[in-house]
């Protein structure tokens, strides 16, 4: 009889140790994932942003294309003022003076 229970001890021993093994090979497993899962969310997050980083890169230089281009508009309508006064200051002038010397007169 003793040795019955014996081996029954035995079998119980084994049998805990097996159900212990496992545990500690879920839990093993459970952090493997967990790991798993933190790396593809950080990758996913540097990806997200450089596509951030990208996205605005490409916006900043369209503005800055479109800022240039503004500038240049901007250039060329001076010019044209520029040449426009060079050209008119004489007329204008003359117009100021006889309009203020006619209003004297009144």
């Amino acid at each position: 009889m003793t040795d019955l229970l014996q081996k029954i001890i035995e079998v119980d021993k084994a049998a805990r140790k097996r159900l212990e093994d496992a545990q500690n090979e879920r839990a093993a497993a459970y952090a493997a994932v967990e790991a798993k899962k933190q790396d593809l969310i950080r990758e996913e997050k540097q990806k997200a942003q450089k596509k951030t980083e990208k996205i605005g890169d490409e916006h900043k230089a369209a503005r800055e294309k479109q800022l240039a281009d503004v500038r240049e508009q901007n250039k060329i309508i001076l010019e044209r003022m520029n040449s426009l006064y060079a050209e008119k200051k004489e007329e204008w002038i003359s117009q100021i003076v006889d309009g203020v010397l006619s209003s004297r007169e009144v």
